[in-house]
């Protein structure tokens, strides 16, 4: 009778964890569609580079400023953000806090949905987290876990970061300038870095992201907004390629029938010289039927035009002459 009692009373308890357990999980399912809304997608453009680095950020404006890390952007030429509708935009680099590992980007938008923000200061240990970024590029990836650590001291790529949030929701990269947000769907820190551990001496360990607090992350951002940007009359031009001065043994490498020109030696993936259809091995010998016989004049030519300007490449493939046209893009920094 006493078994039968104890049996009965672990079931009635199990029953009515139920709804409890299904709040919870509504809750985060809430929390992932109102903050997957405006945790945004970032490509980031460099010379030499023929894959995009990928990063996230967050919205904080509706009329186009975007919080992301100072290391998804660093050293990029052009920047793209992808919104969660599908749509694109080349992005300014507006200022960057390399110390703080923040960046302030600024998109021609309005409108956009703007993220909640928490109170990163009330932030508990154990307590739920998401993450929502684009690890390894997969979009708008969610993970969860728990807050391991308050006010973590960090030394890494040379920054010292300083009372970061630490958590066990995976973050990998790609996942930097995205949000870490609690179950109200209010971002309560911007995802920064895993970390594996000093180059020597440990095992590598897993299971350590850290998100910079959302609290002093606005407080930066609302100095940058209102500081000039870092290029304010920035609008120089993108191609988005590489090259060298054709040689005649270069042309005979090649088996390129033009002797001067501009040899491609790398073409950045979904920049406006792949769009037109360069590729590594051309020869551009002109530009809108100004002849190009080495780089500095090719530079020269493509400063007086800007961006949204249309272009007519001359290229030579080979023994085959080629007119390809060519939007150009615009850079970030």
């Amino acid at each position: 009778m006493k078994r039968s009692l104890t049996y009965s009373l672990l079931v009635l308890l199990l029953l009515a964890a139920i709804p409890v357990l299904a709040d919870v999980e509504e809750q985060r399912i809430q929390a992932v569609e109102r903050a997957s809304k405006w945790v945004v997608s970032i490509r980031t453009h460099r010379p030499g580079k023929s894959e995009p680095g990928i990063g996230s950020g967050v919205v904080l404006r509706s009329d186009g400023y975007i919080l992301t890390n100072a290391h998804v952007v660093k050293g990029a030429k052009v920047v793209k953000v992808h919104l969660k509708n599908g749509k694109s935009y080349t992005a300014k680099v507006w200022k960057m806090a390399a110390d703080q590992d923040l960046a302030l980007l600024k998109i021609e938008a309005s409108g956009l949905p703007v993220a909640r923000i928490g109170n990163s200061d009330k932030v508990r240990l154990g307590q739920t987290v998401i993450a929502i970024g684009d690890p390894l590029g997969f979009t708008g990836t969610v993970t969860v876990g728990t807050v391991g650590g308050l006010n973590r001291n960090v030394e890494t790529r040379g920054i010292k970061y300083r009372n970061l949030i630490q958590t066990d929701a995976a973050i990998n990269p790609g996942s930097s300038g995205g949000a870490l947000v609690n179950l109200q769907g209010e971002v309560i820190g911007i995802n920064a870095l895993v970390y594996t551990g000093p180059s020597s001496g440990y095992d590598k360990a897993q299971g350590l992201g850290f998100a910079i607090p959302i609290n002093s992350a606005i407080q930066l951002a609302r100095q940058l907004v209102t500081s000039q940007p870092k290029n304010p009359t920035s609008s120089k031009p993108w191609l988005g390629l590489a090259g060298e001065n054709l040689t005649p043994q270069k042309a005979q490498d090649f088996g390129i029938k033009a002797r001067i020109g501009v040899l491609v030696t790398s073409v950045t993936s979904a920049s406006p010289a792949a769009q037109g259809g360069i590729q590594v091995g051309d020869a551009i010998t002109a530009i809108d039927g100004t002849t190009v016989r080495t780089v500095p004049e090719m530079l020269r030519i493509l400063a007086g035009h800007r961006p949204g300007d249309s272009i007519r490449l001359t290229v030579w493939r080979g023994e085959n002459r080629l007119t390809l046209p060519v939007t150009l893009d615009q850079q970030s920094q």
